[in-house]
């Protein structure tokens, strides 16, 4: 019965995506945005950032998460709201199907609703961004995202149960809401940096991985020695190291936030990406998601042998 429900959940979402303005993502993503903006104080030292984010986020965790459990102990089919659960921390299909659009339109010159469309996928400045640019920035932003909010969610699921992936997804939405409005340096940010990299070591390097060995293998590794190992994040490093190496295109480089340029590290010697490699992105990671359902159906089948 739980197999079943989780491949429903994957279908579900594949197939009948919630559409953003009434999925419930949307809502607690305000709300996540105006707590932070309430107990953020730029002026403040570090050991005060530091502890306003962890009791917030752990005040935002303890309450959603009791309101859930408590669900699923009185349900009368858990397997199927721990399904539900599944399906609503899911985020792939939508992902997908806007970055073709923006694809489409920067292919088309039209570079203003490319940048509009890309605005709320990133954290960072796009208004200045050239064609190149704004590619990048969605090669990067899909290729993270669908790690994030696909395939980790899976991960932790299959790994923890229902209550870690949504403890894991609302953490990610927490992250996304509060770097909308600060810095990606600020020690506000940083214990949800450290827990969420703590969570996603295995699944992205597994991720990672994966799409190393359907193309480019030993250019992978070298990637993943070379940028992977000395980017800002080392799990964001090995993604799109081998991301790199597998499109043939560079990725990474200088971003600005807020007014500010970070120089981030740029990965690869090849080409800028263009439109054209954004499907071939979307082809790489649904063959990630193939073998892996292929393995977890392999996994069940022995399981009950």
């Amino acid at each position: 019965m739980d197999f079943i429900v989780f491949i429903m959940a994957l279908l579900a979402e594949r197939f009948l995506p919630l559409v953003s303005w009434y999925h419930p993502n949307t809502a607690l993503t305000a709300i996540f945005s105006a707590i932070g903006k309430r107990i953020y104080k730029a002026a403040e030292p570090n050991s005060y950032q530091y502890l306003a984010a962890a009791l917030a986020s752990t005040l935002i965790l303890s309450v959603v998460l009791i309101i859930i459990v408590l669900l699923l102990e009185f349900a009368f089919y858990p397997e199927l709201l721990a399904g539900l659960i599944l399906y609503l921390c899911l985020e792939s299909k939508a992902i997908d199907k806007k970055a073709l659009r923006i694809a489409k339109l920067t292919k088309q010159n039209q570079k203003s609703a490319a940048r509009e469309l890309l605005k709320p996928l990133v954290a960072r400045d796009v208004t200045k961004l050239s064609g190149a640019g704004i590619i990048k920035a969605l090669i990067e932003s899909l290729i993270l995202r669908t790690a994030r909010y696909y395939f980790v969610v899976i991960f932790v699921f299959l790994v923890l149960g229902p209550i870690a992936a949504l403890a894991y997804r609302l953490l990610t939405l927490i992250e996304q809401a509060w770097r909308s409005n600060i810095k990606p340096n600020s020690p506000f940010l940083k214990p949800l940096k450290i827990t969420l990299f703590i969570i996603e070591f295995i699944p992205m390097r597994l991720l990672a991985l994966t799409i190393a060995a359907s193309k480019a293998s030993k250019l992978s590794m070298h990637y993943i020695k070379h940028y992977g190992r000395h980017f800002y994040q080392t799990n964001t490093g090995w993604l799109l190291s081998t991301c790199s190496a597998s499109l043939g295109v560079q990725l990474g480089g200088p971003a600005v936030y807020f007014g500010e340029r970070f120089n981030k590290m740029r990965i690869g010697t090849e080409r800028l990406p263009i439109a054209e490699d954004v499907p071939i992105t979307i082809n790489r990671l649904n063959q990630a998601r193939v073998f892996w359902l292929l393995v977890v159906v392999c996994i069940e089948i022995l399981k009950n042998i």
